[in-house]
């Protein structure tokens, strides 16, 4: 037996009892996610991160931003062993012998204004002496190489001696790094060095990744002890890891992080959370579940996402994938890899909580255009031909499983232009336009124009053999979606070029190809088919032709939108993902049938969210599927924000950006809501909806970038600071109003 341990002269168990009234637990409100049960499956814990570093709470692995391990589509997150996954069992002490304390149930709160999540046990071991047992774990906003877990006992008396034992559940040894098995050692610090063992493709990945992770406390095997002696009241104890590619990275950090007291550290963290929920908040009045759910969604979204403030200076960042940061090993988690999740159904809501994390999305795809012109050039085309998944390189790294989906998901090109386009039309940001956005845009047009085929007789362009986002069906020719997309993109392309560079022969031939893009329609049902020779009444998994009306808004009449979503509510699957049943809510509201709406808004949470801390699931309770789905809950959001508060975005003919607001709704079963954060311009707006058609844009503060509204007046307003527009049943435009080019 280890030096550190000792013998158990009683091993009785002791009953314990609640404690009593002077330490009190936690109380659940809209913030706080308080829970006596964990979920039967722990995959649906909370998963906390902080762009650089992610895990999820009670799991095995820390992931690392940009680190993945295997060849091509074996490419997947790399996984660390989590050493923060610590348990404890509390012991007495009485005349040489020991006495093991059954701990007591336990209550869990998610803190999602401050973003930790702590653990808390109340005992009583005698008469009088009741004990508090609070565990905390975050990932650390500011000083974002670190992980942080906090230990700390308070107790009513001091009779007795008690000892805690912390034990490590790190989980098996990885399967993706080779770590040096015995830590060097400098100041007290423990380093390890970790190597990747595979790199993802030879060609753009020449070395392994290497990891240096530095903690301050190393823990035996058989555990490491505290003592609260008798006399003492109070015992804190944290371990604290710190992670980077370089190793005076991480021992920088880690200096800096323990310079602070942990009160100091917490509030170092809090502060940067605080900021954030300044930034973007949606308030509920009439429904504590409802804001929950919203404000756990918003949370899990953005805490992948890097910290805007950090102790040092940020790495690059590798995309988001559809279950975030601090998930990504098994197949489930779709190995880390990003996909069009994050153009079509994250970005349109995160670029509100913060215009630079969407433009750093974008960035990620920028700095993998080398890769998207090798992938286009090795399968025959032009261009830049983005892969259905991408993790480090930026090469096709979807699952061996699943050839055709890489082969034929070719809209993944043009929702990256849509992408751009909804970036631009939000911000208007000229300068990043003509430079990532041009570039990108131009390159996708390439591949795009390459990838049609002309029929002659028709005079009209066809995209054969994909797949669209009904995987269901595969090698289909003219994939309604596929086919708007590549169109819409091709138009914004065109257009940019007129912008930045004047029209060119080469955008001429884009927007020719736009202009002639075949839409499979039903005429005498007036609807679209999903692709050419779709049969109706054939079953389909997801949204697919009803996403022409929103998110690609193709100008339609509303007869034909309605019967789209009439016909392909009755035959898509009920495993789908929660995001289709979003899209038919906002898409059901533009047609007029809010009854329809509210069925699918509810639809699209209320079988996907796990109750304890209101973590999602890709598929409903009854289907297996992804953890912490990231994608489900960007597809929630947007039916709050395009949906419910009536909000779009546009380019008018002549290049100005528009921010539409048109006829707002309440939510289901709730008094009002409030969107604060809308980001339009370098501008920040808060709507509140009140009902019927009732609401109230406020502005909450004006950039440099001048804006009028258009709807009120017969002539344009100039927006001043502290703002305030009452809508009545109507529909305004809020628009840029600087002239620039004609789109």
């Amino acid at each position: 037996m280890s030096s550190n341990a000792f013998s158990f002269a009683n091993t009785k168990c002791t009953e314990l009892n609640f404690m009593n009234a002077a330490l009190t637990f936690a109380q659940s409100d809209e913030f706080h996610l308080v829970a006596s049960n964990l979920p039967k499956d722990l995959n649906f814990m909370p998963s906390l991160a902080n762009g650089h570093l992610g895990f999820t709470v009670f799991g095995d692995a820390i992931y690392f931003n940009g680190v993945y391990n295997g060849e091509a589509g074996n490419s997947r997150r790399a996984r660390l062993p989590n050493n923060l996954n610590l348990t404890i069992e509390v012991f007495s002490e009485h005349l040489r012998a020991y006495r093991q304390y059954q701990l007591p149930p336990t209550q869990y709160v998610m803190n999602l204004k401050d973003g930790y999540f702590q653990w808390q046990q109340n005992l009583t071991v005698s008469l009088g002496d009741t004990v508090q047992i609070t565990q905390r774990i975050y990932a650390h906003r500011y000083f974002n190489r670190a992980l942080i877990y906090e230990l700390s006992i308070n107790r009513t008396s001091n009779q007795e001696t008690l000892l805690i034992k912390l034990e490590q559940n790190s989980g098996n040894k990885s399967e993706a790094f080779d770590i040096q098995e015995k830590p060097s050692n400098i100041n007290n610090f423990f380093i390890y060095k970790a190597l990747t063992r595979q790199v993802e493709d030879r060609q753009f990945q020449t070395q392994p990744s290497v990891v240096y992770i530095i903690e301050n406390d190393c823990i035996p095997p058989e555990g490491k002890f505290l003592k609260l002696k008798n006399g003492q009241k109070t015992l804190s104890y944290r371990l604290i890891l710190t992670a980077d590619h370089k190793k005076q990275v991480a021992l920088k950090e880690m200096r800096n992080v323990l310079s602070f007291s942990s009160q100091e550290l917490l509030n170092k963290h809090t502060q940067e959370w605080e900021r954030f929920w300044g930034n973007f908040h949606i308030e509920i009045e009439g429904s504590l579940v409802l804001s929950q759910i919203i404000n756990a969604g918003i949370f899990y979204l953005a805490n992948s996402l890097p910290s805007p403030t950090s102790n040092q200076r940020n790495n690059p960042y590798y995309g988001l994938s559809p279950t975030g940061l601090a998930r990504g090993q098994l197949d489930a988690d779709y190995q880390g890899h990003s996909f069009w999740d994050t153009e079509i159904w994250m970005l349109p809501i995160i670029t509100h909580f913060n215009t630079d994390w969407s433009r750093g999305l974008l960035k990620y795809r920028f700095d993998r255009l080398k890769a998207a012109n090798y992938n286009a050039m090795a399968t025959g085309y032009r261009g830049a031909r983005f892969p259905w998944e991408s993790a480090f390189t930026g090469v096709e790294v979807t699952n061996p499983c699943c050839p055709e989906v890489a082969q034929q998901q070719i809209h993944i090109s043009a929702d990256i232009v849509l992408a751009l386009q909804h970036f631009y039309a939000v911000t208007h940001d000229e300068s990043w336009l003509c430079g990532t956005g041009w570039i990108l845009a131009s390159e996708i047009a390439e591949f795009l124009i390459s990838r049609v085929t002309w029929n002659t007789t028709t005079d009209l362009y066809h995209v054969e053999n994909v797949m669209g986002p009904d995987e269901d069906h595969n090698h289909v020719n003219d994939n309604a979606y596929t086919n708007v997309a590549f169109k819409k993109a091709l138009e914004f392309a065109s257009f940019v070029s007129s912008l930045c560079w004047n029209q060119t022969e080469q955008s001429k031939a884009w927007l020719n190809v736009a202009q002639k893009m075949f839409l499979p329609y039903n005429e005498s049902k007036d609807y679209h088919l999903e692709y050419a020779g779709y049969e109706t009444g054939e079953r389909i998994k997801q949204a697919d032709a009803i996403l022409l009306g929103f998110p690609l808004q193709l100008d339609m009449a509303n007869t034909t939108r309605y019967n789209d979503l009439m016909i392909y509510e009755n035959v898509t699957r009920a495993s789908g993902p929660a995001m289709t049943w979003s899209m038919f809510a906002i898409n059901f509201l533009d047609v007029g049938f809010k009854t329809k709406a509210d069925h699918y808004f509810l639809k699209g949470f209320e079988d996907y969210i796990r109750p304890e801390f209101k973590v999602w699931s890709e598929t409903s309770f009854y289907f297996k599927g992804s953890s912490n789905f990231l994608t489900g809950i960007g597809g929630f959001l947007q039916s709050i924000l395009y949906g419910y508060a009536g909000i779009r975005f546009h380019l008018d003919p002549n290049g100005r950006s528009q921010m539409l607001l048109k006829q707002s709704h309440l939510l289901p079963a709730i008094k009002t809501f409030t969107v604060k954060g809308i980001k339009f311009g370098n501008a920040s707006f808060a709507l509140t909806v009140f009902g019927n058609g009732n609401s109230l844009l406020t502005c909450l503060s004006l950039g440099s970038l001048p804006l009028e509204l258009i709807g009120k007046t017969q002539q344009p307003i100039v927006l001043t600071d502290n703002c305030a527009i009452t809508l009545k049943n109507e529909t305004v435009t809020i628009q840029t109003s600087e002239f620039t080019s004609k789109l």
